[in-house]
């Protein structure tokens, strides 16, 4: 105990001596009047990356649900009345406009116009050899009133003698594929009654219905890609839309007509239509350059000449997993990449473009 006794005195008595010394020798240190050190602040002006990005056009698809239809449907009748002949042309058969495809029996008719032609023909000689006496001087002038008057009837008896007969030729009115034959050979027909139908498929027509949100967006010749669900793909031009809506649905119709001069393909068949419709004047940027300025707007910050940020409203047209089309920016436009959210409108950075970084990086890395 005695031993610890004396360790501690001899801890307390060093400690002592110590703290003299130290208050001895920062007593003579003489003291300096030095001034506080100068802050000196400089303006730094940030580094942001930059890259140039083009305008470029934006073709959108709008998919729409249609089946196709005939182009024009027509019942081709009898001009007169009678028995029906012959029909020419079977289910199927390809018909053209004037072909005739079907005769009805000329019964008397045929004689009718034989006596009307050769009544036309005694009335002209008659006419003909009386002129001559006239000139003549053995008849008198007035006497040919009554000869050019039986001339001009005869004549109207062969037209209408002519016209009877060609009414007996049913002939088509449209072109296109005998759908069905109506009347039967060796059946009565009137003056009206349907003979055959045809059915006009050259161009065939495509059939949909877009929305009201759609339907200002399509035009007529624009370009619509069908594939039917017969699996066969074609290419048409929309001809028609309609400007009244469903009172049903809210939709609206629009045609597009596909060349079919062979014929191969078939109405009432499902289609998938797609429209490109193209949107100009559009950028492509990746999606986490969208920044929020301090009103709230959303868009892009871009650098001018002068080296200062340009906050530019944008509206976001359409988007991907890679990026956004945007709306709003004019022509080629250098955007800021790498700092966009620490910059402000009208702030002077130092732009450093996208080419310049990735040409150091490969320097570097030759470097090593």
């Amino acid at each position: 105990m005695a031993i610890r006794g004396i360790l501690i005195a001899l801890i307390i008595l060093m400690s002592a001596l110590l703290v003299m010394v130290f208050r001895i020798m920062g007593g003579s240190a003489p003291v300096e009047n030095n001034p506080p050190a100068e802050i000196v602040l400089e303006d730094s002006v940030l580094d942001v990356r930059t890259e140039v990005f083009e305008e470029a056009t934006l073709e959108r698809i709008i998919e729409l649900a249609g089946q196709t239809a005939a182009n024009r449907r027509e019942t081709i009748v009898a001009q007169s009345g009678g028995t029906l002949s012959d029909i020419s042309v079977n289910k199927g058969d390809v018909v053209a406009v004037g072909d005739v495809i079907a005769l009805i029996s000329a019964d008397a008719r045929d004689e009718n116009l034989r006596q009307a032609e050769q009544a036309l023909v005694a009335a002209e000689i008659d006419l003909d050899a009386t002129r001559a006496l006239v000139d003549e001087g053995f008849v008198a002038r007035n006497t040919l009133s009554d000869l050019e008057t039986a001339y001009e009837a005869a004549l109207a008896a062969v037209e209408q003698a002519r016209d009877q007969v060609n009414d007996l030729e049913v002939r088509s009115t449209i072109t296109g594929l005998v759908e069905n034959r109506v009347a039967q050979v060796g059946g009565f027909v009137g003056a009206g009654d349907p003979v055959l139908a045809v059915t006009s498929m050259d161009p065939l027509l495509i059939s949909a219905r877009a929305g009201e949100q759609q339907i200002a967006e399509f035009a007529i010749g624009q370009i619509a890609d069908a594939e039917l669900a017969t699996g066969q793909q074609v290419e048409a031009v929309i001809s028609y839309i309609s400007p009244f809506a469903d009172a049903a649905t809210r939709t609206f119709e629009i045609e597009a007509e596909a060349p079919n001069p062979d014929y191969s393909l078939f109405e009432g068949v499902t289609a998938t239509v797609q429209v490109r419709i193209p949107t100009p004047g559009l950028h492509y940027v990746p999606t986490g350059l969208l920044q929020r300025a301090p009103d709230g707007r959303q868009g892009l910050y871009s650098v001018n000449a002068d080296n200062q940020v340009v906050f530019n409203p944008t509206e976001v047209i359409s988007a991907d997993l890679a990026g956004s089309w945007v709306s709003g920016l004019e022509g080629d436009v250098t955007l800021i990449t790498v700092g966009q959210a620490s910059v402000k409108d009208g702030l002077t950075v130092n732009p450093v473009a996208a080419e310049e970084v990735e040409q150091i990086s490969a320097e570097e890395r030759l470097n090593q």
